[in-house]
């Protein structure tokens, strides 16, 4: 694609369409993964009572008090799931002026000394009590489970529109029982916010190691936008009862980059319109092989790759990514929640150059 054809809006598909028109929704998502690597989903099947109490128990969550939401802060586990108060996340150095509660599909606490470190990152979800939230870690798991499985649909989707069989991703790169993390997020409107703050909701990036993200936007407030390959920012507004998704770079990676994992940013809702709640699903890659680009995508279909993209994120520890991808999921976690990382990880953050502490660079 020229950069004079760019995208200026973002793709909706309809999934309901699989039974009457495949060939043209294949088609759509292939253009979609190549020259956009955003787009909605619609007719996914994920019921709308189920949504809208996410959105309710999402509120409800960061509407407790803060003493009650810093019993289930991060800093207690090592898995980097529960509650991170507003700032306390950094992108490129900056940080995010958002709340935020990472859960994922619950697992046991099996780390031991002789297993790699990146296991550690495993284990159980740290949740309010009962009486303070009695229904929360019901519905959020059914949101997890629900979003889990839309996500593998799409991945053999993308398999399929880009000249593979359906599983060819699946069955290579994805493991039976994997973790695959979510999370709640509260943006605060701007006016909440001081002039030191900013407004970066969350910087310039790209979803780092993994496949696909699935994006509720859980309110009609506007923040998402898109980078296009000439650089532009392109809004990335809610549309009732669908998601957004995007490439993430382990998908790019495995399909030699025909697939692109497009820049994202969220700015801070503007003055007077209240906080902004979005809830994003990350399937990711498998940490426990390394990653080699699939075999078997058509010429004809590699050779659509865009000439170039523009982009304001970086890619730290891409030289580990494909050797080995536990280590670089976890350097991540680490330079993103630095005081999750001195707590448990202070060796392997110093042995890759990440100055912990809150504000410091890297």
């Amino acid at each position: 694609m020229s950069l004079a054809s760019d995208f200026t809006s973002i793709p909706v598909l309809d999934l309901s369409t699989l039974q009457t028109n495949r060939q043209q929704l294949l088609s759509d998502l292939q253009n979609a993964l190549i020259n956009v690597g955003f787009f909605y989903v619609k007719g996914h099947g994920i019921s709308h009572r189920l949504l809208e109490e996410l959105t309710c128990q999402t509120i409800k969550f960061f509407d407790l008090p803060l003493n009650e939401k810093l019993k289930v802060d991060k800093i207690h586990s090592p898995t980097f799931l529960g509650y991170s108060r507003q700032g306390n996340e950094i992108t490129k150095g900056s940080k995010d002026n958002r709340e935020q509660f990472d859960f994922a599909n619950e697992l046991p606490d099996a780390w031991t000394d002789n297993k790699p470190i990146y296991e550690r990152l495993f284990g159980p979800n740290l949740w309010p009590t009962k009486d303070l939230a009695p229904d929360f870690s019901a519905t959020i798991l059914s949101f997890h489970q629900e979003a889990q499985k839309l996500a593998e649909q799409l991945t053999r989707l993308v398999s399929e529109c880009l000249g593979l069989h359906p599983d060819a991703l699946i069955n290579e790169y994805l493991l039976t029982g994997q973790q695959n993390r979510a999370k709640l997020i509260k943006y605060p409107v701007v006016d909440q916010l001081t002039p030191q703050d900013g407004i970066q909701g969350v910087g310039a990036h790209r979803d780092t190691g993994s496949l696909l993200t699935i994006l509720y936007q859980a309110n009609n407030l506007p923040g998402l936008q898109v980078q296009n390959h000439s650089g532009n920012w392109i809004d990335a507004p809610p549309i009732p009862d669908t998601f957004v998704v995007n490439i993430g770079t382990g998908l790019a990676y495995l399909v030699h980059n025909v697939a692109t994992a497009t820049t994202h940013r969220v700015l801070n809702p503007p003055p007077g319109r209240g906080p902004r709640y979005s809830v994003p699903y990350f399937l990711s890659a498998r940490m426990d092989k390394k990653l080699k680009p699939v075999e078997g995508i058509p010429k004809d279909i590699l050779d659509k790759r865009p000439e170039s993209v523009v982009t304001d994120s970086g890619h730290q520890f891409s030289h580990l990514y494909a050797e080995n991808p536990g280590t670089y999921y976890l350097l991540n976690r680490i330079s993103s929640h630095r005081d999750v990382g001195a707590e448990f990880y202070p060796e392997i953050a110093a042995k890759h150059g990440i100055k912990l502490g809150l504000n410091s660079g890297y």
